[in-house]
Order: C-alpha cells, then structure tokens, then sequence
C-alpha cells in the first residue's frame, strides 16, 4: 500500500517537474489555431494632415506628431511590456513607451511553422531565429513587424497588461514621432520592407483588441500542475507528521 509520504512526495516532486516542462512550452505555437480572417490582411496605413499634440504620462508631458493613419492585425510571437520603475525607460523618462509587441500576418501566420523559430524582445528589438532551414525560406520577412506601442489611454494599458503569445490582435491609431518638448524625437517606419535600426513601427495607439486567444495543452498542464503543487503542500503541512513517517 502506498505510503501518505510517498504520495505527498509523489505529487510534489512530479508536479513540479510537470510545471517546469510546461512552463518552458507554454508559448508553443497550436497548429490548429483559429486565425482570424483579418490576420491574412496587410496593414492599412494611410497619410495624414493632423497636427501634433500634447499628451502626458507619469507626470511628463509628450509631443506627438502623426503621420500616417494605421490599423494593423496580427498573430502575437513576441512581446515586452515596460516598467515605470527600471530599465532604460525610466532613465531616458520614457512612460508613454508601455510596450514593444511583435507581430506576424498573411502566410506567416497561417501556412509557416512558428514552433521551428525562437521570436524575443529585448527594449527596442524583435529578434527571430530557426536551425529549420526549410522554415526560414517559407518565412516571410516583410510580414513580420515589432511595434513601439504609445498610449496615454488606460484602456489600451489594460489590454496589454492582458496580452499574451498567441494573441490576435488588432491595434488601430497613428503611425507617429514622439518625444519630451525640446528634446529629441523618436522616430517611426513607414514600411514593411526596412531591416535594422529605425525598422520599428512606433504606433500612438487609439484602440487596441485582442480577437482571439491561443489555448494550448501545454497552458491547461501549467496551471493543473501549480494546483496539484498547491495540494501537495497543503497535505505535507496538514497530515500528521507521524503519518508522513510511514
């Protein structure tokens, strides 16, 4: 007969070796996603005759200059939301920057294998990496964009504070340079083909949706693993401790 010892031990130690290997997964990319029909789409972006603007964050004030009007939608591969509180965004007094999201569209997002490539961010960067030589020549780099994310509305902070990969998303506003008053202005692209520095879209974003989330057996197994792990100690601290010697 099974010990209570070893059952606790049991479901500790497997739970938590579960929770590790889904954790590590828990991006992988559902090859039977639903994609919405707007993520086969290019981006919409249009010229504009608006006049800059003043906005403000944490306390700072922000001129924002409007260039083109823009509506993007796109499947979610990386993202990096940005702290008031470290980073090089509070030195440079850079608030109104809450995060840069990378996103592909068209056949990247239905017919590539994304599990064969690594996507991150680091503070202004979208990298992309495959040892799949096949998946790199499928890929299309021009359907692939990171995007400064710019807002001073609380809505769009909330949306992003719910993003997650695998997310498809749907970001609408301006394609825009912003800066402190009298300082220098940060800029934007204005095409899908640029490479390098100054390749990012910096989008002042007046609504932003998520239109669909990816669910994956890999999430289900995380959040089913931190519960048995919860139970686990749970029984170690409230089983008799002559019965956890049996």
């Amino acid at each position: 007969m099974l010990s209570r010892r070893r059952l606790v031990s049991w479901l500790f130690f497997g739970s938590l070796i579960l929770l590790a290997v889904s954790w590590s997964n828990r991006d992988d990319f559902d090859p039977d996603m639903w994609i919405h029909p707007a993520v086969a789409d290019e981006p919409l972006q249009n010229p504009v005759d608006e006049p800059e603007f003043t906005t403000r964050a944490n306390e700072v004030d922000y001129i924002v200059r409007p260039k083109y009007r823009y509506e993007l939608t796109g499947l979610v591969v990386s993202f990096k939301r940005f702290s008031h509180d470290y980073g090089l965004h509070k030195r440079w007094n850079d608030f109104i920057n809450v995060a840069d999201v990378c996103v592909v569209w068209g056949d990247n997002a239905t017919e590539v294998d994304l599990n064969a490539f690594d996507f991150w961010n680091g503070e202004f960067t979208c990298t992309f990496a495959t040892r799949d030589e096949s998946a790199w020549r499928s890929f299309n780099k021009d359907k692939l964009s990171n995007n400064h994310l710019i807002t001073d509305d609380p809505r769009v902070r909330e949306v992003v504070d719910e993003l997650d990969v695998g997310d498809q998303i749907r970001v609408s506003g301006w394609l825009a340079e912003y800066g402190e008053p009298g300082g220098p202005f940060r800029k934007t692209s204005t095409t899908r083909t640029d490479t390098g520095d100054g390749a990012c879209e910096t989008i002042y974003v007046a609504d932003m949706e998520i239109l669909g989330s990816m669910s994956t057996i890999w999430r289900k197994l995380f959040w089913l693993a931190l519960a048995v792990l919860v139970v686990s100690i749970v029984l170690w601290f409230t089983t008799p401790h002559h019965k956890l010697r049996r």
